[in-house]
């Protein structure tokens, strides 16, 4: 009976980004103690928590591990999924095609703003120079062949990802539109903050590799209702998710277009447990959100217009 009673139980699917979201500090990353609190609990009450990010798996390990998660993880965006605690999931690898990618860090106006860049596969990784802030995130000296200056004659033809680093002016959004824009029959495009005061991070993968697409198939996995979904982010590499879940959730530093694309925008920011205070209350009544993302929803479905006929543009009516 208590078999019964634990398969039938509902469970909440949880997606959540690590920095500027998650870590009350990238760059330390550390958590804050209400974020750890609530994601501890949420797991002993069966819910599925998730880490889908831009990091690879060797710098996201130890805060899997210090938050007892046992979920899937998305790392590079999506672009590699796979469970860490068992051994029989055959994890999603997409790579990318080196020379396509090559093509697009020589673009003039890419060389301008790019400072560093890293070009990696699982257990893999060459840096340009060295970066102790770029390091501290990504791990790089975790990588089973770490390998500082590029050298483009010794490397694999198919990295699962490339990062660069930008100038801390370089404007975030106009770089990104650009990118999407001229180069997206070649690769997805993204950018995320290492933290507060730090300089941008963009990174490439390959088509069709997204955060959203790493929750569809979480969700069905899980086999987790589609209202019963939700995603906390902050950044351009989130934007995906929401589009995915039910409820989605921004911290207060989130960017505005996460905010807007969001159910619920936070008080708190991640520095002060954004996450941690969004679980604590949505675990005490979680209809109460699952309802205020269907209302969304709805709405949203409600704006859209349907074009008539005779509202098309006819040419005869200027002659």
């Amino acid at each position: 009976m208590k078999l019964e009673k634990e398969v039938n139980k509902r469970r909440f699917l949880f997606a959540i980004d690590l920095d500027g979201t998650l870590l009350a500090d990238s760059a330390e990353g550390t958590i804050h103690p209400k974020t750890e609190e609530f994601i501890k609990k949420a797991i002993a009450e069966g819910h599925i928590v998730s880490i889908i990010t831009g990091r690879p798996w060797r710098s996201t390990k130890p805060i899997y591990e210090k938050l007892g998660l046992n979920a899937l993880v998305g790392n590079y965006n999506g672009a590699h999924i796979h469970s860490p605690l068992d051994p029989f999931f055959i994890p999603t690898i997409s790579y990318l095609d080196l020379n396509e990618v090559l093509y697009i860090l020589g673009d003039p106006k890419v060389k301008k703003e790019m400072t560093n860049f890293a070009i990696e596969g699982p257990d893999w990784v060459q840096l340009q120079h060295r970066d102790e802030n770029l390091e501290k995130v990504f791990g790089f000296n975790q990588a089973t062949k770490f390998k500082v200056n590029i050298d483009l004659n010794k490397l694999p033809l198919k990295p699962t990802g490339i990062v660069f680093d930008a100038n801390l002016n370089t404007n975030v959004y106009e770089l990104l539109t650009y990118l999407k824009r001229k180069y997206g029959d070649l690769g997805e495009f993204s950018s995320w903050s290492k933290g507060k005061g730090l300089s941008p991070i963009f990174d490439i993968t390959s088509l069709g590799v997204s955060k959203g697409k790493a929750i569809s198939l979480m969700m069905r996995y899980y086999n987790i209702d589609i209202d019963d979904t939700i995603c906390i982010g902050d950044s351009y590499n989130d934007g995906t998710m929401y589009d995915v879940v039910n409820v989605g959730v921004a911290p207060a530093n989130a960017e505005p277009y996460i905010k807007q694309l969001s159910t619920v925008v936070m008080k708190q920011t991640n520095k002060e447990g954004a996450v941690g205070y969004f679980l604590e209350a949505f675990l005490k009544n979680p209809d109460k959100y699952i309802k205020m993302g269907q209302k969304r929803r709805i709405n949203e479905e409600d704006k859209l217009q349907v074009v008539k006929a005779d509202n098309f543009f006819n040419e005869n009516e200027n002659k």
